[in-house]
C-alpha cells in the first residue's frame, strides 16, 4: 500500500469513528432528554399502582372494631407506615394502645394481622410490619424527596376514605412546608388544597410519577368545631424515613 492510499484509508477511518462518536453522543443526549421529560402519570395508572400499597388499616380493642384508617407499604420486608393516632386511642386524657391490627388490600375481602413496631405521637407516625408475608401480592411504594416539592405541585390522596375502600382525590400543594400548632405541638406539615376524610389517616400523598411524598395525618377545624374541608396536611415523608431509620 502507498502512502496516498495509506493515507486515503486512514481519513476514512477517522471520519467513521467521528460520525460513531456523534451518533452515541446524540443517543445519550436523547435518552436524557426522553427520561427529563417523560409525561406524568395519569390519575387512574398512579391510582393503579397504588393498589399493591396502600391498604386499609383497622384497629380493634377486645372484639369490637374501634377505628379504621390507611397504611402504607415503605419497605420489602413488609414494613407499613401510618398514623400513631391511628394505633393508639385517647381515654381520660391518657394515650393506649388498641390489642389488633389488621390490614386489607382493595382486590382481597379478609383482612391480614400485622404487628405494631414503633410509634411517635409527636411527629403522629407509626411503623407496623406484616405478620405473614407468605401468599401475599404487595409492592413497596417509591418515595420522593419531600424538600424539593413546590407550591402548585399537584397531589394525590390515595387511602381508606369514609372505610368505603381505597379511593383517590386530587389537589395541589399549597405550602411544601409549614408548622401547624395541634393538640399543643409544633408540627411541620405539607398543606395541601386536598379533599380527605377520616380513613385517608395514614394514607399516601402521592407526586405526579406516584410516587409517596408524605403520609396524610390531620385537618382543621372551625372555631365551632366544624371541618374545614379541602385543606389537608401531611407529614413529609423525609420525616417519616428519618423516623424508620432510627
Amino acid at each position: 500500500m502507498n502512502e496516498i492510499d495509506y493515507r486515503k484509508k486512514h481519513r476514512i477511518q477517522l471520519i467513521f469513528n467521528i460520525i460513531l462518536a456523534i451518533g452515541l453522543i446524540t443517543c445519550i443526549f436523547l435518552i436524557i432528554f426522553l427520561n427529563n421529560t417523560s409525561s406524568p402519570l395519569s390519575p387512574s395508572e398512579i391510582f393503579e399502582s397504588a393498589q399493591y400499597s396502600v391498604v386499609e388499616l383497622r384497629s380493634q380493642l377486645d372484639s369490637k372494631v374501634v377505628s379504621y384508617g390507611s397504611a402504607v407499604f415503605i419497605e420489602d420486608d413488609g414494613t407499613l407506615v401510618s398514623n400513631a393516632h391511628m394505633v393508639t386511642y385517647k381515654e381520660a386524657g391518657t394515650y393506649h394502645l388498641y390489642e389488633k391490627y389488621d390490614i386489607r388490600f382493595s382486590y382481597e375481602k379478609e383482612y391480614r394481622s400485622v404487628s405494631l413496631v414503633k410509634y411517635d405521637l409527636e411527629q403522629d407516625i407509626s411503623i407496623l410490619m406484616l405478620n405473614d408475608l407468605s401468599d401475599v401480592k404487595f409492592r413497596a411504594i417509591n418515595t420522593a424527596d419531600s424538600s424539593i416539592i413546590k407550591s402548585g405541585d399537584k397531589v394525590y390522596a390515595v387511602g381508606n376514605a369514609l372505610n368505603h375502600g381505597i379511593g383517590i382525590t386530587q389537589g395541589i400543594v399549597s405550602l411544601p412546608q409549614v408548622n401547624i400548632e395541634i393538640e399543643d405541638n409544633v408540627r411541620n406539615v405539607i398543606q395541601c388544597d386536598l379533599i380527605i376524610n377520616e380513613g385517608n389517616s395514614g394514607g399516601a400523598l402521592l407526586n405526579e410519577d406516584g410516587a409517596l411524598i408524605g403520609i396524610t395525618t390531620f385537618r382543621l377545624k372551625d372555631s365551632l368545631g366544624n371541618v374545614i374541608y379541602g385543606v389537608a396536611f401531611s407529614i413529609p415523608i423525609n420525616l417519616v424515613m428519618e423516623f424508620l431509620t432510627k
